[in-house]
């Protein structure tokens, strides 16, 4: 027997990573027509329509059905202009592609928009694999993408309609070239490719989540003063490192003025806070601006799904001192909720997902845990701090905005990810301090 599981590990250690890229791309195809075909067969009707489209986690997606069939039938008929003119979110037009084919062959669900939804997690993976190997090894790096590959609501939710899938492989793709700019010295010959694709990550996050917007210059803060303290590690001015930085800003502060990042109709439209190109005299603060649009999003999402999985709606920041003082608040939302008294309760999407998110929050509390050991034992790894700032202030800050836990959930999942390569990390740092001793 033991001889069995050991050729067993040795062929799968001989698995490259193509190899399992294939496996998950065969197990996310699966769960997809799996999907799928328990909404056909009306096997749960009221958490999954005929198209597979989920009627309570992913709701929105019956809206972006209709808007991305609208979008392939005038690709069908050759009428790009209507195409053009029909107001639509950038992730439903590249999605209408894939509902012209092979949507004509099996209809406008969600196994006409597997292709696309393949590559996004696919991408993810591959995205999560890479900073883990760039913060710590490639072990590390493999153990959070598998992780992720099996996390259940990540995985349902990558079968579905929405722009979370695209924001988050953008946002990784950010990070992952400002975390290489803290790593030490870059090659001219990278410089520009990192560059170009650094501002076409931010690009593409705007266009797709442009109301999470002001975390992105969260992320460039913290790259900066990283990059100042490797600056003077090193003794050494690192001109490459600050050129590529200097692009990567300079398409955050210019592209939201000439780029429309597109919303469905009656969604509130993303602004960025800063606009260097615009010749209008802003009459409020930054902070009054911050308010405004903290407020402002904080109404939307009290009206999300009802009520009954809402946090503190009835909250109003007025000045910089009630947002001061709501931030242990803030935190407390952004890193713990779902808190263990909704787990069990009887919402808007019924007592079932309230227990599967429970046991998925649980498992991060315990992951939170072995994070905790990795930043200690990690705490000269710049790299490693880059990823960790980000992702708690960006949670912290999804408290502020973000007062309904369903919504929460789904927007914290590219965050989570970046908590699981330190997760990954200080359970193995863990296991080799226990076997020394």
């Amino acid at each position: 027997m033991v001889v069995l599981l050991q050729t067993k590990t040795d062929r799968l250690n001989r698995l490259s990573p193509g190899h399992w890229l294939l496996i998950a791309a065969a197990f996310h195809v699966l769960i997809a027509l799996l999907v799928f075909l328990i909404g056909h067969f009306h096997l749960l009707p009221n958490t999954f329509d005929e198209n597979g489209i989920g009627l309570t986690f992913a709701a929105d997606g019956l809206l972006y059905q209709r808007i991305i069939s609208a979008l392939a039938n005038a690709l069908r008929q050759g009428d790009f202009r209507t195409w053009l003119e029909i107001q639509a979110p950038f992730h439903c037009r590249l999605y209408s592609f894939a509902f012209v084919f092979p949507g004509s062959i099996v209809g406008y669900n969600i196994l006409a928009a597997e292709p696309l939804s393949l590559i996004y997690f696919l991408a993810a993976l591959t995205l999560v694999y890479l900073l883990g190997r760039e913060i710590f090894d490639s072990t590390t790096g493999f153990g959070a993408a598998v992780v992720i590959a099996v996390w259940p609501s990540f995985l349902l939710h990558s079968t579905q309609l929405t722009r979370d899938s695209l924001a988050i492989v953008a946002m990784l793709s950010l990070l992952l070239i400002l975390v290489r700019l803290v790593g030490g010295p870059i090659e001219w010959r990278s410089a520009l490719l990192m560059a170009i694709t650094g501002a076409l990550s931010a690009t593409l996050f705007w266009v797709t989540r442009g109301n999470m917007w002001t975390l992105v210059f969260f992320e460039l803060a913290f790259t900066t003063l990283l990059l100042a303290i490797l600056i003077i590690r090193e003794r050494n001015v690192l001109l490459t490192n600050l050129g590529v930085l200097a692009l990567i800003f300079a398409a955050v502060l210019f592209v939201p003025p000439q780029v429309e990042s597109s919303t469905v109709f009656g969604s509130l439209p993303p602004s960025p806070l800063i606009d260097v190109t615009s010749s209008r005299v802003h009459t409020h603060s930054l902070w009054e601006r911050l308010l405004r649009q903290i407020n402002g999003r904080r109404q939307g999402f009290n009206r999300y799904l009802g009520n009954t999985s809402n946090i503190d709606s009835g909250v109003r920041l007025e000045s910089a001192g009630d947002l001061l003082g709501y931030l242990p608040r803030a935190a407390e939302i952004g890193l713990f909720a779902p808190f263990p008294r909704m787990w069990f309760e009887v919402g808007t999407v019924g007592r079932s997902p309230r227990i599967v998110a429970g046991i998925e929050t649980l498992v991060m509390y315990l992951f939170y845990i072995p994070a905790a050991v990795c930043v200690w034992k990690q705490r000269r790894n710049l790299k490693m701090w880059l990823v960790l700032l980000f992702a708690l202030t960006s949670m912290i800050g999804l408290g502020f905005v973000v007062a309904n836990a369903g919504a929460l959930f789904r927007l914290r999942y590219v965050f989570w990810m970046m908590i699981i390569p330190l997760a990954v990390r200080g359970a193995s740092e863990w296991n080799r301090h226990s076997r020394t001793h």
